[in-house]
């Protein structure tokens, strides 16, 4: 008797494990508390980069945006054999979830820290061609509308609000710093510059999903900058900073003489700075198998990575060989491929086989 009560107790606690019922606080040990990385999607950034008002140059091989699939509901069978799938690592919920954001807050951080991203990765790439411009922000640029929100039907993306009831906002910051100055409720009058033309948009505040007290306009903005050079990317629904470096490289191929790739594939990956300086990402494993083998197109034979990603990336499993240079600077970048195009091996260069 006592037997079958420990087996039902068992039986029990696991149902309970399998369903996510327990707390990961109390009980991390269980699949609800853990998501699955896959290598994802891989795409060639000078069909996401669009560059006006200046000549470029076509390039003759292929720069690789590499991508992570975050698999966010494991039952017990995936959970169990986790360790044993090729190319993919399961980690804990909160380093992707962080506790009390839902996945639309996730994404809505994510769009935000790729448009902030793509800025620094354009005044990087510029400094690097020995663009000289002032780096005075000139108002909150608007990336996404919400749907549902006092924004819908009245502002627009691409719209750049440059004050906030007559007083001016010098940047993404200076406007949140002036709408969370106001109540959800309030009315505030916006001053836009939409297609070379000023115009004012008087709404009325909503609350934040997360916070009711909090008011909020229904925007993701990031700080607007006039440059010499008008360069736009579409990264569609692919969010974080990490494809900053990447960016900033199609930026120099298309806009310097000559040819820096001369011809190869190469895959790249790693935050930016508007200075140039290259930071580590996550999932750096699932996307150098993505490199490796993607679903369509040519695989690379090189993939860039952050200085800080490069022992991580070593225990990548790959499905062709591939040259793995670990890069500081975007200049370190630039300098590698042009050593890779001229028939030598970058500095600390080091190649990965296949098995």
């Amino acid at each position: 008797m006592r037997r079958l009560v420990v087996l039902l107790l068992v039986v029990a606690g696991l149902t309970l494990v399998a369903r996510g019922a327990i707390p990961c606080a109390g009980w991390q040990l269980q699949p609800d508390c853990y998501v699955a990385l896959h290598p994802g999607p891989v795409e060639n950034t000078f069909g996401l980069v669009a560059v006006d008002e200046a000549r470029t140059y076509p390039p003759t091989g292929k720069l690789l945006l590499t991508t992570v699939l975050v698999e966010s509901k494991l039952d017990l069978l995936e959970w169990v054999a986790g360790p044993f799938r090729t190319g993919v690592d399961q980690v804990p919920r909160e380093r992707i979830y962080p506790p009390g954001s839902d996945r639309e807050e996730v994404r809505q951080q994510n769009v935000a820290l790729m448009v902030d991203s793509q800025l620094e990765a354009t005044l990087a790439a510029l400094r690097e061609l020995g663009y000289e411009f002032d780096t005075d922000f000139d108002g909150a640029r608007v990336v996404e509308v919400m749907a549902d929100t006092a924004a819908e039907g009245r502002l627009e993306v691409g719209d750049v609000i440059v004050a906030v009831d007559g007083t001016t906002v010098s940047d993404n910051r200076g406007l949140v710093e002036r709408i969370q100055d106001a109540a959800p409720g309030d009315e505030v009058t916006l001053t836009v510059q939409r297609e070379g033309q000023r115009r004012e948009i008087t709404l009325q505040l909503g609350a934040a999903s997360d916070d009711p007290s909090v008011a909020q306009v229904g925007v993701q903005v990031t700080s607007h900058l006039e440059l010499p050079v008008d360069i736009a990317i579409d990264a569609g629904v692919i969010g974080g900073p990490s494809a900053g470096l990447v960016f900033a490289l199609s930026m120099v191929e298309l806009l310097e003489p000559g040819d820096l790739l001369g011809g190869a594939v190469v895959a790249a990956t790693g935050t930016i700075d508007r200075d140039g300086n290259v930071g580590g990402v996550g999932g750096i494993r699932q996307k150098v198998r993505a490199a490796s083998s993607p679903e369509d197109g040519e695989p690379a034979s090189v993939f860039l990575v952050p200085q800080g990603n490069i022992v991580e990336a070593e225990t990548a499993s790959v499905e062709r060989d591939i040259l793995l240079v670990p890069v500081g600077t975007l200049a370190d970048a630039v300098a590698a491929l042009r050593a890779i195009r001229d028939g030598e091996e970058p500095v600390d260069a080091r190649a990965l086989s296949a098995p």
